[in-house]
């Protein structure tokens, strides 16, 4: 028992130290919001596929549908996070900024509702890679329409009464900002009449802060309608007690780890003389906290109440066939590891042919790898041979990042010394460390 528990608080440090890396990679100059999703989503979730003690790792292509899942899900949060420091800054685009005095409280709530619609249908697709119960496809379309109405809705309805609630200045703001610009009308229905327009918002002071705040609550709505749905619709309570275990520690990550910003910021209305030392960036170290923390948890929860014996359940049991396995292939190949390769070549690397005929070579050689695994890997994979194929991606995936994070476009090797990046490799060199031991024991076991 003491040997469990010891194991379980390692393998939960060892996921918040991953999950850190992957989400501070895919943050400032970084992946690209909802590539980043992908790329963090589909590496931690191959370390959990180990982790979590399944006599065989997950099946695949429900692994890379669950990291394209996490695409769904991505808010904005560029106008949110010194809120916590009792101000709202506010400005259309590069404009000079306009302060409102709101409640700290305020900001809290705008931070914890963030999280908790961040990673809602990743979440419930943990849930079901590491559940027992069978999947139908329109259970999956079930939870993809649930998500997508829910959001739509509450964009045009409770997502502005919300905000009105928590943070009425946001609203105040917006409508100074129209009434500046000579533009008719109040907040809701500026909106309406702009749905989800963010790009034209951005022209108006306010009008990002309350079309992203809009947007980010809706989210958080959307991801109450995910897990009703899961749990009432698809009968699959495991999973859907996951979905609500993964936002709520992504709620209260993102939330602690805007501390940073509350100090880097100054500290109360921003008036206190608060500050950071030097090589303590308030953002970067904000993005590794929001990882480390959401990853422990969320480590910790699946160790401890996954079911270990029995295998997972395969994405759709069409996928059993010879077609089913080429459409999991290519899910793998192309969703899971081509498009993690090449896209940080191109989103890194500088606008220059080299960069473009690297990203080409990268997926030229994932494409021959591809094909010529296709050719060889047995079918269906074995025990022994689906965990080592997982740790040998994770491992490879892992180092990958890492050196187009430390070397390419603007590299993070010139900044070194600064803490966030001191955290991201040391967290990288152990997680690859883990993949490789884990690749290696399988080979002899």
């Amino acid at each position: 028992m003491m040997r469990s528990k010891l194991r379980t608080v390692c393998l939960s440090l060892l996921g918040a130290l991953l999950l850190g890396f992957l989400w501070r990679v895919r943050g400032t100059h970084g992946w690209g919001s909802s590539w980043g999703l992908l790329n963090a989503g589909f590496v931690f979730s191959l370390f959990l596929s180990l982790a979590v003690g399944k006599r065989k790792a997950a099946d695949l292509p429900l692994t890379v549908l669950g990291a394209l899942s996490f695409m769904l899900t991505c808010p904005a949060w560029g106008t949110l996070l010194e809120q916590i420091t009792g101000v709202l800054s506010v400005s259309a685009r590069d404009g000079d900024p306009v302060l409102y005095e709101i409640n700290p409280a305020s900001g809290v709530m705008m931070m914890l509702a963030l999280g908790f619609g961040l990673a809602s249908i990743w979440g419930v697709m943990l849930g079901r890679t590491f559940g027992e119960k069978r999947w139908r496809f329109q259970d999956y379309a079930a939870v993809v329409f649930s998500f997508i109405a829910s959001d739509l809705l509450a964009k045009a309805t409770v997502g502005h009464w919300l905000l009105r609630l928590i943070e009425p200045q946001a609203v105040t703001a917006f409508e100074n900002g129209l009434a500046a610009a000579g533009t008719p009308g109040k907040a809701y229905s500026v909106y309406m009449s702009h749905f989800m327009g963010v790009s034209w918002a951005k022209g108006i002071v306010g009008g990002r802060n309350y079309f992203q705040s809009v947007a980010m609550l809706s989210l958080a709505v959307a991801a109450v309608c995910v897990f009703l749905t899961v749990r009432l619709v698809v009968k699959d309570s495991y999973a859907a007690k996951t979905g609500l275990v993964v936002s709520a520690a992504f709620s209260c990550s993102i939330t602690l780890s805007d501390l940073w910003f509350f100090f880097g910021a100054g500290g109360y209305r921003m008036a206190q003389g608060f500050s950071l030392p030097a090589g303590f960036a308030p953002w970067s170290l904000w993005e590794y906290c929001t990882g480390f923390f959401a990853g422990g948890v969320i480590t910790a929860f699946l160790c401890i109440t996954a079911r270990k014996k029995g295998d997972t359940p395969p994405l759709l049991p069409e996928t059993a066939g010879k077609k089913g396995r080429l459409f999991g292939y290519v899910l793998v190949t192309v969703g899971g590891v081509g498009i993690n390769t090449v896209r940080p070549l191109l989103e890194k690397a500088e606008p220059q042919a080299a960069s473009v005929v690297s990203a080409a070579v990268m997926g030229l050689a994932v494409l021959a790898a591809a094909v010529l695994g296709y050719r060889r890997l047995p079918y269906p994979l074995d025990q022994r041979s689906a965990k080592r194929l997982t740790a040998i991606l994770g491992g490879g995936m892992t180092v990958f990042i890492l050196l187009v994070y430390l070397f390419v476009g603007e590299s993070a090797f010139r900044d070194l010394h600064s803490l966030h990046n001191i955290l991201a490799l040391l967290s990288a060199i152990m997680a690859a460390t883990y993949f490789a031991r884990r690749a290696i024991f399988e080979v002899r076991s």
